[in-house]
Order: C-alpha cells, then structure tokens, then sequence
C-alpha cells in the first residue's frame, strides 16, 4: 500500500503541522456504525488513546468507532489466533515488543514505516530508544512507538535510614541482600524486600534482568539463537534468588503484578521491584508511603557492574489479515501521535508508569508540571530517563539482536517455573536450571521457521 499525501487530506485531518508528514484522509461515506477494536494491556491510557482515535473519526470517518479492549499481552497470541480463524481481528494491538517480534516472524503484521514516517518517529524519539526497539524485524518496522517502562528498584527511604544503611544509589547485589535482612530485622512483622516469584510474566521479568545482571542470557542471536541458559551466571542469579527469598513474604512465590504493588503501597515490605505504578498507587491511596518513597538504578551485580532493567518497551501492531480498518486506524493513528497534548494526556493517565517516548511530550509542561513530578523529580527522571542505558528486555537481550522466540518463551513461563522447582519443589538451582535449558531448547526447535 502506497499513502499519498495531498493537501485537502492533511487538511481534513488537522495534521498539517510544521515539521510533519501526515498520511492521506480518505473520504468514507457510511451508512451504519462500524466497530475498530483497539486492544491494550489493563490500565486506563489505552482508554486515553482510543478517545483520541475517535476525535479523529468524529471529523474524518462519520459512523466509524474505536473501542478499546483490556487484554494482558500474554494472552495476545491466543486470542489473535482465534479472532484471525474468525476474520474478525482487532484493528490495533498496543504490546510490548517481544510479541511483536513474534508476531512479525509469523507475518501476520501490517508495516507500520509509513506511520512512523508521519509522526517522524525516527527524530522525535526520547534519547536511547530506536523505532526498531518498539518491534521492526528484518528491517520492516512494524511498531510504532507509544511508551516506555523501566523494572526498578524502589526504597522506602524511612526504612533505610531506620536499619543505618546507605544511599542506594551505588549499591550492589550484597548491599541488597543485607540491607533487605537489616530492614526486615529492624521492622518486625516486615519484609525487607519482594519481588514477583509466581509463574507469571511479572516473575519471568524479574528474575531475567538478575539474569542478566549476572552475565547470562537465554538465547544467542549471535549463533543463530542458540539457547544458552544452563550458563554459571544463570544459576548465580537463581541462587542469589533463593538466598534473597528469606527477606521476602512467604507468599512471594505466588505474586505477580500488582500483589507488589499491594505489599509496598500497604507498608509491608522495606523495598521492592517494580516499574513506576507503585508511586502512582501511593500517591492515590497511601501518601505517608509515598512521600517517602524513592526510585532507583537496579543494584549491580558485584562482579559484571550490570544494572540492566527489564523495560516494556510498548508500541502499536496492526494486525493484516482480514483486517479491515487498516487505512483508517493509521491515520487515526498518525493524529493523536502528531499532537503533544494527547501524548501527554497518554502519560499523565498513569503517571509515572507510562514512560514519554517522545522529546516533545517529555518536556511538556502539562508533564512537567505532575504533582508527582514537581515533588519527586529525581526518582521519576530515574523512571523516565536515568535507567534508559540499561534498558531491554527478553525481544532484545542485552542489545544483541531481535529475539523472536521470546513471546513463546513467556507463554510458558520458562523463568518463572525454574523460580518455582527451586523455591517450593526445593530442587537443587542447577538442575532446575538444566530443566529450564531443555525447555528453550525445545521452543527453539519448534519453532525453527521464525528464525529464517
């Protein structure tokens, strides 16, 4: 598909801004109501984004809605299946991108260039993110960019002080481990930690970026993806788990997201992972947490110096099969990405969980000017910009290449039944690491065809 640009589109479509390119409007006639789903994981900035893809179908496609759906990311491949089996996909899918990549790989994506290209993406995008981070695989872009989000490290900075401990800011994997152990000695009836140890995306995330941190790494883009988990710097990072697990909730083996979120905004737990919704849910609901609440760098590992950060890197797929809104959710598309007030409604709607992917949305004043911003800039400049050198995720490990493996491999829950067989089967890190190993080893096989 060729987009023309001409004048009386970019008119009609209020995208004739200085220093953009926008996509033709097309002219629909319409004779009854016509439903775009837009599907985006649970939180309320995909409600944000549909209105604005509705502002500009109220003034270009009379009798067009978009209508957004929650649905967690994980459950995208299965339900894209049988909704494509259905002819009836969903016009737009916000994901992170290791499902991008996946879903590229299989060719069932629209190239999105021509978006990203309107928006001018490529320019307007926040220092250390690239357009292909967001889901481009063999050098199609099939992602345009919408946010960003950094796992952290949080500190309750009252609980700190309170066990005598130091600034968190240099702090390494034993600083961690002791202080966690100090808090929870100082605060009876306290954690001194959590982290999501159940089977569960949020578990797969945390324990790959210690993974990581250790030096290890799940698959090798650099030989054919070659699967690389049963490394010593794996198993390093599943014992430095275990070891840490005796600071945590009993319970930890069961969280996922938001049972953190739960344990640090309630008080009963020192520290944590997570991503910027914890200060989101203090602020809103517990202010004596959040006022002493801090964001920092993950602690490194004492010997690599690594603090890499699983990051969501999130961007908008569009399905192509069957898909029969292709036209008119890009220009949709291409309206509320042009325009920083709704960008910056985007991030506002979660602040600071919702990481601004554009320079100009960024340094917005109606951003800027967040409450939590104004009174908590130097742990969300940590959540916003600080950690981005140390961002990536399982689609990109450590930098190396564009993994599409990465989607199947959380549909199982590879990392987090390894956690499991350790902490509630009591099996020895290494061979539960070795059963890990054979589980990759078996996702790569299986699905051979996407490496190409």
């Amino acid at each position: 598909m060729t987009l023309r640009l001409t004048r009386r589109g970019a008119l009609a479509a209020g995208l004739a801004t200085a220093g953009t390119t926008p996509l033709a409007t097309p002219a629909y006639a319409q004779t009854r109501e016509r439903v775009a789903r837009v599907w985006g994981e649970p939180g309320p900035y995909i409600g944000v984004f549909t209105n604005g893809l509705n502002e500009w179908a109220q003034r270009n496609a009379p009798g067009l809605r978009f209508e957004s759906e929650q649905i967690a990311w994980d459950a995208v491949y299965t339900k894209l299946a049988t909704d494509l089996a259905a002819r009836r996909p969903p016009a737009l899918i916000s994901v992170e991108s290791p499902i991008a990549y996946q879903l590229a790989a299989e060719g069932l994506l629209e190239p999105l260039q021509d978006v990203n290209t309107a928006i001018r993406a490529r320019e307007r995008l926040v220092e250390g993110f690239t357009v292909d981070d967001f889901g481009t695989w063999k050098g199609t872009q099939y992602a345009v960019p919408l946010h960003h989000q950094g796992c952290l490290f949080i500190m309750q900075d009252d609980a700190r002080q309170e066990a005598g401990l130091s600034d968190p800011t240099n702090w390494t994997w034993n600083d961690l481990l002791n202080g966690a152990k100090a808090i929870q000695a100082k605060r009876q009836g306290s954690a001194g930690f959590t982290m999501a140890l159940g089977r569960n995306l949020c578990g797969d995330y945390h324990i790959q970026q210690l993974i990581w941190q250790a030096g290890g790494q799940t698959w090798d883009p650099t030989r054919s993806f070659e699967t690389t988990f049963n490394s010593p710097a794996t198993i390093e990072a599943y014992e430095f788990i275990k070891e840490l697990y005796a600071t945590m909730p009993r319970s930890a083996v069961e969280f996922s997201f938001l049972q953190v979120v739960d344990q640090h905004v309630t008080g009963r737990t020192g520290s944590s992972f997570y991503w910027g919704r914890t200060m989101g849910r203090a602020f809103d609901e517990a202010k004596p947490i959040y006022e002493k609440m801090e964001y920092y760098l993950n602690p490194a590992h004492p010997r690599t110096g690594a603090r890499w950060s699983w990051t969501d890197i999130n961007g908008f797929i569009m399905p192509r099969q069957n898909n029969p809104f292709i036209r008119e959710a890009k220009e949709a598309m291409a309206h509320v990405m042009n325009s920083t007030e709704w960008m910056v409604r985007y991030a506002n709607s979660l602040f600071p969980n919702v990481g601004p992917v554009f320079k100009d949305q960024a340094t917005a004043p109606d951003l800027l000017n967040n409450p939590m911003y104004r009174e908590k800039k130097r742990s969300v400049d940590v959540i916003f910009t600080g950690f981005v050198p140390y961002a990536c995720n399982s689609g990109h490990e450590l930098k190396k290449g564009i993994n599409p493996l990465a989607g199947i491999g959380h549909g199982r829950n590879v990392w987090s039944q390894v956690a499991q067989r350790i902490l509630v089967n009591n099996e020895n890190p290494r061979a539960a690491v070795e059963w890990g190993h054979r589980q990759f080893e078996d996702i790569r096989r299986e699905n051979r065809r996407l490496l190409g």
